[in-house]
């Protein structure tokens, strides 16, 4: 019975070799579906609000109309929807006018009075203009202005720092995408705030895209989500990937030319590692080698011979044995 062969136990470093591979490989995996999950969560979000350059000084918004469209030829865009991956069926879209408030740098005073003769003017303004709810917007920039028989109707879009409101019927959106998830974003609790007409509060908007006006801006907490994204899986990424690289190359590959090197250390030939293997003696006609090969030849040749004949003397007798009748 052949005996088992015996099991050796790994050692320390083995082990530990082991379990240091297998924690980098589910650090890289890990790492890089973390950094795919956060791309169009954080990072393009978090990118597309800097280069939209918001200005952080807040502006004086007021909610002039809010019009609510179902299907998904109607619904271009929407003030905020859960969700920044799912058709819009329904939405709610929400335009505002605005005007800047005066610089930081003027007197406290002087300020204080402009807020004050700002509010009034906020408070006069929908008693001097007639706002109506549009029944389908055409695009992005369409023309609210009504008929062209209505001549006193407010125009749309950029009017400057010498008009009643620096720019009216721009499109308000919590957030730059104007999207999110309960329960950081709720939806209906910021329709709910904004959608009625009159309503004043503080915006900011956009230096590249004027009709584009959000509700709440951080830029350093954008930042940080910048920096927490981008920081820790990418880099741990790349830790991975290189500590198993040089794992593969270098490491794993030292066992078996370690093994090689012992096992043919008795072999060496210059007679520095170990003594030089003895090749087998020369066969020749005069050599006593010779004959005992040419005699063993002979003599399992005739055992061949005769094995050969003795399986053909099976089948004669077998046939005589049943030709003999009963």
């Amino acid at each position: 019975m052949a005996e088992e062969p015996e099991v050796i136990p790994p050692t320390f470093l083995q082990k530990l070799l082991f379990y240091t591979t297998a924690f980098f490989i589910l650090l890289g995996t890990f790492s890089l579906f973390a950094f795919l999950f956060l791309v169009p969560f954080v990072i393009d979000p978090a990118f597309t609000t800097i280069f939209m350059e918001f200005d952080t000084n807040p502006a004086w918004c007021q909610t002039v109309d809010t019009l609510k469209q179902q299907g998904v030829s109607n619904c271009t865009w929407s003030s905020c929807r859960e969700g920044c991956t799912k058709e819009v069926y329904e939405c709610t879209q929400i335009r505002v006018n605005y005007k800047l408030r005066p610089s930081e740098g003027e007197e406290g005073g002087e300020e204080r009075k402009a807020e004050e003769d700002g509010d009034a003017r906020v408070e006069r303004a929908l008693r001097d203009y007639e706002y109506f709810e549009p029944q389908k917007e055409e695009d992005d920039e369409a023309d609210f202005s009504g008929d062209e028989d209505q001549p006193l109707e407010p125009r749309t879009g950029l009017m400057g720092n010498d008009s009643e409101w620096y720019f009216t019927f721009a499109k308000l959106f919590p957030n730059v995408k104007g999207c999110g998830y309960p329960p950081m974003l709720n939806c209906t609790i910021f329709v709910g705030l904004y959608e009625t007409p009159g309503t004043n509060f503080s915006c900011y908007y956009s230096k590249v895209d004027p009709g584009l006006v959000i509700s709440d801006l951080d830029m350093h907490q954008v930042y940080m989500n910048l920096v927490y994204a981008m920081a820790i899986p990418i880099p741990s990424f790349i830790i991975s990937v290189i500590y198993l690289t040089f794992a593969y190359f270098v490491i794993y590959n030292e066992e078996p030319e370690e093994a090689l090197v012992d096992g043919g250390g008795d072999a060496d030939v210059d007679g520095e590692g170990g003594t030089a293997t003895p090749l087998p003696p020369a066969l020749t006609p005069a050599s006593d080698a010779f004959r005992e090969d040419l005699a063993s030849f002979g003599h399992q040749l005739k055992v061949a011979m005769a094995d050969e004949l003795s399986r053909e003397s099976v089948p004669d007798v077998v046939a005589n044995s049943t030709s003999v009748p009963g």
